[in-house]
């Protein structure tokens, strides 16, 4: 080969080394310029990082609740003085619990005493449908982060206590014929926020349907106890205190799946 080919080709090679380094450096400029616009920081490596490591927080910190405990306490007091929110707040935890049992056994008989015949056969509807898909629906490592009031609503015939609950799990549905996963991720943790509702009827007269009547009658006479908070029956004048007590039940559970976050 003669010098003037050799230097042809190295002219070439020399050409496509820098043509290289200057597609490699406007490739870095384009990574880096990308990375900054998304993820605040040159390193598309780190931005990643950053993103994975901020999923997986997000995966264990629990879903903010409204907290209007200090608000309506006291209100809830003024009304019912026996009533004991440590007590109740303890039942809701449970009562949610027995509600993810029962629908992952299919057994309704898992609930907590304390609910109404529409929750059960909401739970029963819930677990029908599942029946009917050939699959179960599994709640697993459940966290229950707070409880905390939500609402009072007092509307005339009943006065009703809304929790809210932040939960989180592993909640999944898996077909019963292979066990496959057919919903949801064993995987992927949820963290969500559960309302739950605790019913006390005010007056039994304006109550229309008997499948949630709570049964408020005095014990010695039989009379219903119609006033919100009686102390006394007002036909024999016995003291009513624990009937009263006994006149929550717990009326609903209700995930809000606008809080709903999965990763």
């Amino acid at each position: 080969m003669d010098i003037g080919a050799i230097i042809t080709t190295l002219i070439i090679i020399g050409v496509l080394v820098v043509a290289i380094g200057v597609g490699v450096g406007v490739v870095k400029y384009k990574i880096r310029r990308f990375s900054r616009t998304v993820f605040g920081t040159s390193s598309l490596i780190d931005g990643i990082k950053g993103v994975q490591d901020n999923q997986e927080q997000m995966r264990e910190t629990p879903r903010s609740l409204h907290g209007m405990t200090q608000i309506y306490l006291p209100m809830i007091k003024k009304d019912f003085p026996e009533f004991d929110y440590a007590l109740y707040k303890s039942k809701v935890n449970s009562l949610l619990r027995s509600y993810f049992n029962a629908i992952a056994s299919k057994k309704v008989s898992a609930m907590a005493e304390e609910c109404s015949i529409t929750l059960k056969n909401n739970v029963q509807a819930i677990i029908d449908d599942f029946n009917s898909r050939n699959a179960t629906q599994h709640f697993d490592e459940v966290n229950l982060h707070q409880t905390e009031i939500a609402r009072y609503i007092k509307d005339g015939k009943t006065v009703t206590i809304l929790f809210e609950v932040a939960v989180g799990y592993y909640s999944y549905a898996t077909d019963d014929s292979n066990g496959s996963v057919v919903f949801g991720s064993k995987d992927l943790k949820m963290q969500t926020v559960y309302e739950i509702g605790l019913v006390y009827v005010q007056d039994v007269d304006k109550i229309n349907t008997q499948g949630d009547a709570l049964g408020i009658n005095c014990p010695n006479c039989g009379a219903p106890i119609k006033n919100l908070g009686n102390k006394f029956c007002e036909y024999c004048g016995t003291g009513v205190q624990e009937v009263n007590i006994r006149a929550w039940q717990f009326s609903s559970v209700a995930e809000q799946t606008l809080q709903k976050r999965q990763f």
